[in-house]
Formats: structure tokens, C-alpha cells, sequence
């Protein structure tokens, strides 16, 4: 008999972790769409299972009866899954609170007019440039602000940096001005990608309880039914 699932198991292998997402600043459209897609996720899968159920009880349909009702079910709950709404509006969300966020995340020292100190930046620039690690040395003193101004009013070749340096010091330099961004940022990109795990999740359980499997051209099919190696050639 074809393995059935309970909702237990939905919860716990459909973006478990959702259980651990921040309640206390994931209170936006994004944290709501995410949220709403779980659901779905599980709700799909759910439905599904039901309906396999109710075709494996159903007297009316024979052993092949119910596999094609089973297959059928399977090719409609992955069809829904392969373009599925609530994950598109939730990707969308995110991505909208990220540039929200990203917009408020702009503030960063100004270029200083004044002359003892635009000196003093100069030094400093010079003396990251002789370091043996001029990357790590900068990125340890971000704390102090006169590192961090000389370094991003500067071009980064004056301090001995890549352009590619540059940037991972502008990033943490911005992260570190804007903590609480910086930290929804982060967590919204992790939820996301667990949301997505959870679509992987979602395929894998319907294709168990429908007793389907992928082909080599992404086709779903019954596991009974052969496996097809290849179109004949051409006369």
C-alpha cells in the first residue's frame, strides 16, 4: 500500500524553521507573504494526499484505477507547484523590502572640510597601504570612524585596496551603521531560501505519495510505468 503522510510530517519537512523566524521585526507584507506560502506549501501537499486517499478507498476503482486517479493528481499538484502563486508574490515582497531597506541603509561618513583632518586622513591612508593584510586591518577598525571615512572618501587605490576590497569594506561599514537593516536583510534572504528549499520539499513528498518520478526530460510519471531511454532515431 502506498505510503500516506500525516500533517505532522508536512510541518516537519516543508520549511520547518519557519517556527524559529523572528516574530519581533517580521511584521511586514514580505514576513506575511513568506508565511502565507508556507501554508500553501503544506496545504497543497495535504490536499493531495486526501485526494489519493479518497481515490484509495473508492470501491468503484480498481488497483489500475487508482494509480491512474493517483497519477493524475500527482501531474496536477506539480503543474500547481512548478508556477506556484503565493511563492511568486512572497519572492516578490521580499525583494520590495529589501530595496525598502536597502534605500534607508545609505548613510555613510562624509568627505571631511576640514583641513587637519583631511591630513590626518591622508596618514591614515598611507599606514593601511603598509599593512600586510590592508583588507583585514581596515575591516577590524571600522569602529573607529576616521578609518572608515579616509578609506571610503578616497579611491581605493590610495589605501592600497581592490576595487573588490573596496566594496566589502562599504558593505560592512554600511552593516555596521545600520544594524537593525542590516539584520532583516539577512533575515529575509534566509527565509527566502528556505522558502524555496520547501518548494524542493513539497516536490519530493507529492512524487512519494503519488508514486511518481521525474524523467531525464523533467516529464512526471507513474513508477510502474516504463522507463524510456530514448527517442528512436530518425529513418
Amino acid at each position: 500500500m502506498t505510503r500516506r503522510v500525516t500533517d505532522t510530517e508536512i510541518a516537519a519537512r516543508i520549511v520547518p524553521t519557519s517556527l524559529r523566524w523572528p516574530a519581533d521585526i517580521a511584521k511586514t507584507i514580505a514576513w506575511d507573504r513568506l508565511r502565507e506560502c508556507v501554508d500553501a506549501l503544506r496545504g497543497l501537499v495535504s490536499t493531495s494526499n486526501a485526494h489519493c486517499l479518497e481515490a484509495e478507498q473508492d470501491q468503484d476503482l480498481s488497483p489500475e484505477g487508482v494509480i491512474r486517479r493517483r497519477t493524475q493528481l500527482g501531474h496536477q499538484a506539480l503543474t500547481e507547484l512548478a508556477n506556484f502563486k503565493p511563492f511568486q508574490l512572497a519572492e516578490k515582497a521580499v525583494a520590495n523590502n529589501l530595496a525598502h531597506l536597502e534605500e534607508r541603509m545609505v548613510e555613510l561618513p562624509k568627505p571631511t572640510t576640514n583641513a587637519i583632518e583631511f591630513m590626518l586622513e591622508q596618514e591614515i591612508r598611507a599606514y593601511i597601504s603598509e599593512q600586510p593584510s590592508r583588507l583585514n586591518f581596515v575591516i577590524k577598525s571600522l569602529a573607529d570612524q576616521r578609518v572608515t571615512s579616509a578609506v571610503l572618501n578616497a579611491p581605493p587605490y590610495l589605501s592600497g585596496l581592490t576595487d573588490v576590497e573596496w566594496n566589502v569594506v562599504r558593505e560592512r561599514a554600511r552593516a555596521a551603521l545600520h544594524p537593525a537593516q542590516s539584520e532583516m536583510q539577512e533575515w529575509l534572504k534566509k527565509a527566502l531560501a528556505e522558502v524555496q528549499e520547501g518548494i524542493a520539499a513539497a516536490k519530493r513528498m507529492l512524487l512519494e505519495r503519488c508514486e511518481m518520478r521525474e524523467d531525464g526530460e523533467g516529464q512526471f510519471r507513474s513508477i510502474r510505468e516504463p522507463i524510456q531511454k530514448g527517442k528512436p532515431a530518425a529513418a
